[in-house]
């Protein structure tokens, strides 16, 4: 009795302390149970290496939204300053985005029925599902081709298939972007247009919106010291 009631002392202390000490130690304490107990719970759960992802960039975003350089841009369109404030529904991203998928055999009610056909945004957390069989119209995270020096895995919708001796292949497209991803058309030598089946970690299943700007702020705020 008495050691459960010093681990309970211990636990008062650590979370009702109004201490600098208990603070750091409270803050240790989520970050092992995070880092070694919930994700890889949430790992196993969801079959996967990254049932958490967070959304980085606009290559997903059905909205017209300001790229790197500044311009405002759809689908490699530019508009001018006062369309940022407008909304887009599906109508009419198909409206400014649906000719690269027609002409490539993608119709408008095939797209519709995808999921999440809407897209999503930068800082949006994704829920990631890895027990799988992927299919045109699935949104996929997967591993840089080798000889990219992209940082991290890519999010984007598979829009073909390739089949060749029983082995698959997939081809995506970012639903923001004008085209595909080539070595020759981004600065980090990715390739979307040949992904094999052990690059692909997981399938893009739920969003929840705006939970992973922190994260954004937080990396923002570090490069204005660590670049």
């Amino acid at each position: 009795m008495a050691v459960w009631k010093n681990i309970k002392k211990v636990w008062n202390w650590i979370w009702n302390s109004d201490s600098f000490l208990s603070w750091i130690v409270s803050l240790i304490l989520i970050f092992v149970f995070v880092k070694f107990i919930f994700f890889p719970s949430l790992s196993l759960l969801m079959g996967t290496s990254l049932p958490l992802a967070g959304v980085e960039s606009s290559s997903m975003e059905h909205q017209i939204v300001k790229v790197e350089s500044g311009r405002l841009n759809l689908c490699g369109k530019s508009y001018g300053v006062n369309n940022e404030k407008n909304y887009i529904n599906f109508d009419g991203y198909w409206e400014n985005c649906g000719d690269w998928y027609e002409e490539n055999n993608i119709t408008k009610e095939q797209f519709s029925k995808f999921s999440l056909r809407n897209g999503f945004s930068k800082g949006d957390i994704i829920i990631v599902w890895g027990r799988f069989e992927p299919k045109v119209g699935d949104i996929i995270i997967f591993k840089p081709n080798e000889g990219s020096i992209a940082p991290r895995p890519i999010i984007h919708r598979i829009i073909k298939i390739n089949e060749i001796n029983e082995a698959k292949t997939y081809e995506t497209k970012g639903d923001h972007n004008a085209q595909q991803l080539t070595p020759s058309n981004n600065i980090y030598n990715t390739d979307e247009t040949d992904i094999k089946e052990d690059q692909v970690i997981g399938k893009a299943v739920i969003k929840i919106p705006f939970l992973g700007w922190p994260k954004i702020w937080l990396v923002e705020f570090l490069k204005l010291f660590f670049r």
